[in-house]
Formats: structure tokens, sequence, C-alpha cells
């Protein structure tokens, strides 16, 4: 399954892929035009390192552009990414090529164009990636990660277990019976930082994180006999509203959200005053006492920390929690400070880097994976697998397909209809599947599922 592929671009999604793929036993290159950085990366990575411009083709030769079988091209030009794959399909005949792409413009123009390249291409935008993700953590209260899967008729939801929870001391063999309304499943959770071996006897502890996979009903149930609010209409204050604040503001307009947002800078308050008309937009510096409280943060269930510096946004979102809101989430891709976050008594954080990773990652673990997601710190992966008709795999009982331990079927669709499965059903020819795979096996369960 070992692939060569060509990443063009050491920012922090290109490191990251980088990273996550050569540990996954992939020979990866590495292209990057500013020498200080290809050294870094060389000093950090078992990866080779080529120091060049990713649109020269003597660069691209020297990758080794016309024996791969990905190029990632994530810089942060999109006309760098998008002429880059254009010589990697006609100059080098590269069939699969993932492009980094952030103006709507060029995300709109590109399936016309890319008819006109050889092979396929296609565009990921982390800002849409990590805008959904904050839309989805604020349709679930208290959960402090969410992920929508197959149009959103599957959810996955982590909640932190407090010390004073009802799930403290109770085993997995016994949430059913908490929650016997809809079906819930928990593949994943959490204890001081690792994922931890699941079995029906494992107990919940307190500051565990807790990953339950349902319909969208389910988790609404489950959050009711919890005694979480979950009718209420979310009053949603989003501080800074960069790109990633921009998409998620509409769609929390879309969604009938009560919505304000804060801008430093006048002229940009003006013009998304103009833009947003069915928001309240307010001048001034989210650092600031007096502009949260004139928002309304003591009264709002959600404060969202979207500017493009993270110390801003996690020191925002520190300040609205004492101001009284429900609910701080900030936009954070430092690892560092995505983990001290929790001690500081923010909600969640989003990684638009983590984000688009997933999204990069289904076109390499295989042609039935439609879709990949990361939970936190990486170490376990969902996907949505697609079964084919004739597939050796279907029509036997779950714990025969000989996937690794720790891999779990988390959700079986047909159609529109879902189940949470157990360990004796079957997966119908034609089905999509979610499974919970820790990252270290996650080459070989690809392999298990690609030799469908």
């Amino acid at each position: 399954m070992s692939k060569h592929i060509v990443i063009v671009g050491a920012g922090v999604v290109g490191t990251t892929c980088a990273q996550r793929l050569s540990q996954d036993g992939h020979d990866v290159v590495v292209i990057e035009r500013e020498e200080s950085l290809a050294r870094e990366i060389t000093d950090q990575l078992d990866v080779q390192v080529v120091s060049g411009d990713g649109c020269s083709l003597p660069t691209l030769k020297e990758a080794q552009l016309d024996q791969a079988d990905l190029l990632l091209a994530v810089t942060d030009s999109d006309e760098v990414n998008m002429i880059t794959a254009l010589i990697a399909g006609s100059m080098f005949h590269v069939e699969q090529k993932v492009i980094r792409l952030r103006n709507q413009n060029h995300l709109d123009n590109l399936p016309e164009l890319a008819r006109n390249w050889p092979g396929k291409t296609t565009a990921i935008n982390p800002d849409r990636v990590a805008a959904d993700r904050i839309l989805a953590l604020v349709h679930v209260p208290e959960a402090v990660d969410v992920t929508e899967l197959l149009g959103g008729k599957v959810v996955v939801a982590g909640f932190h277990i407090d010390v004073g929870s009802r799930l403290v001391g109770k085993t997995l063999a016994e949430l059913p019976e908490m929650f016997p309304k809809y079906k819930l499943l928990a593949p994943a959770i959490y204890r001081d930082g690792d994922a931890i071996a699941l079995s029906g006897g494992t107990a919940l502890h307190a500051d565990d994180i807790i990953y339950f996979a349902s319909i969208p009903e389910g988790i609404s149930n489950m959050l009711r006999v919890m005694g979480q609010p979950v009718d209420k209409t979310p009053r949603v204050i989003i501080g800074g509203c960069g790109d990633i604040g921009k998409m998620f503001a509409r769609r929390a307009i879309a969604d009938g959200f009560h919505t304000t947002i804060i801008r430093r800078n006048l002229p940009e308050a003006e013009k998304l005053a103009v833009e947003f008309e069915g928001a309240l937009v307010l001048h001034g510096d989210i650092l600031r006492d007096d502009i949260l409280l004139e928002a309304g943060i003591e009264r709002a269930t959600t404060f969202v920390a979207a500017t493009n510096d993270e110390e801003t946004n996690l020191l925002s979102a520190v300040l609205a929690k004492r101001q009284g809101t429900d609910r701080a989430i900030a936009l954070v891709d430092n690892p560092a400070y995505r983990a001290v976050a929790k001690g500081m008594g923010i909600n969640a954080v989003v990684s638009p880097r983590l984000a688009s990773v997933g999204a990069i990652l289904r076109f390499v673990r295989g042609t039935h994976f439609e879709e990949v997601a990361s939970l936190p710190q990486e170490k376990v992966e969902v996907s949505v697998v697609e079964f084919d008709e004739h597939s050796k795999l279907t029509n036997r009982p779950l714990y025969k397909l000989g996937l690794p331990k720790g891999a779990i079927v988390a959700a079986i669709a047909v159609g529109d209809e879902v189940t949470i499965p157990g360990g004796n059903d079957v997966i119908p020819p034609g089905a999509k599947v979610v499974i919970f795979t820790p990252t270290k096996h996650a080459e070989k369960v690809a392999a298990i599922l690609e030799a469908q």
C-alpha cells in the first residue's frame, strides 16, 4: 500500500500531512522554496526535502513527480497550487492531485477547469472544513468535538466527563440502559490524552473524553437524559470574523441563530454590517470587557474566537467564559496551545490544520474511502467506507471481518436508513460504513477494505 507522495508547500498543513503520511509508511517528498523552512523539515521529519519552487520543472523532476501516486499542492497561494496541479497532470502524468484553495472564485472555477486537465484534480478548503466543524459543535451543546458524516446522517460527538457526571463509574455495557430510546455506540475514549482500549467492562472516569456515534436524534436524546437543553435557539457571538468566521456566520444566520459579530477594524466592520444584514455587527476589540458586555456575552450560548491570531483566540475565549457565556470555542492550530486550552476553561478548540489533514487522507487511503476525519491528538481516525455490491466482506458478522483490535464499525447506512450495529450484525452489499480505527492501524484497515 506504500505510495510515492509529493507535497508542495511545507506550511502547517503540508508539514502535518508529511509527518502523518511518513508515519504510515509512505514515501514522502516535500518541496519548499524557503530554505530555512526546508532545513527545519529535514531536521524534524523522516522525509525527503527538495528546496525549490513547486512550479519549476527541474524541482519537480528532482522530487520524482513522474513516479508519484499523489500530488498534494498545499502552499498558501491558490495560483501556485493550481499551476502545480496542471503541470503535474500534463507534464508528469500524475493521475491524482489534491490542491488547497481558499478563494471562492477559484473553488467555483476549478470543476470546469479541471475537466480539461489530465487526471483528476480535487480541491480542499481548510476554512470551509473548519467552519463546518464549528457549526456542528454549536448544534451539540456541551460537546468538545463534533464530526458530522454521511451528510449529517451520523454524528460523532465527544464529551468531557465532569467529576459529578452520572457517567462516572458506568461501564460501556451499562450505557444502553441509560439511553434506551436511541441506540448509541461509544467507539472511542480518551484518557490522559491518549485513546484507550475498549471492552464492555471499560468503566468511565472523571476527566475522560468519551465519543458517541449515533443518528442526530440519538445524540439529542442522550443530552436530554443528561439534563442538557437542546431546543434553545443558539445565541452566537463571533469574535474577529476572518474567512472562517465569515463562513460560519453565513451558516449560523441561515440556521436562524441570533448572531453577533465583533470586528476590530472599522472599515471591515462596516463591510460586514452590509454583508450580514441578519447579524448585529459591532466595532471593537474582543479583548475588552466592555465590548463583550455590549455584545451581550452573558446571554450568549456560544462565543467563537475566530481571529487569525491564536493567542487572541485563546485569551478572548477565556475572557468570554469569565463574562458569563455558556460556551467558548477557539480556532487553534498550535498543538501546544490546544493542549492547554482545556485547563484555561475553554470548552472546545477547532484546528483548521487537523480538519484539512482528514480531508486529504481519504485520497491516500483508497478508492472506497469517501470521508476521513481525525480525532484530537490524531490517535483515532474515523472513516466512511463504501462496500461494493460484490464485496467479499458483506453479509458476514462484523466480528468476522478480520479488522485489527480497536477498529470498530460504528454505523451502517443503506440509503437514508442508518443502523448502529452490534458484533453480530452484517454489512449489506452497497452499504456505507462508519469505522473508527486507531491511527497506528489505519493503513492495515485500509488494506483490508481496499481488497474487498
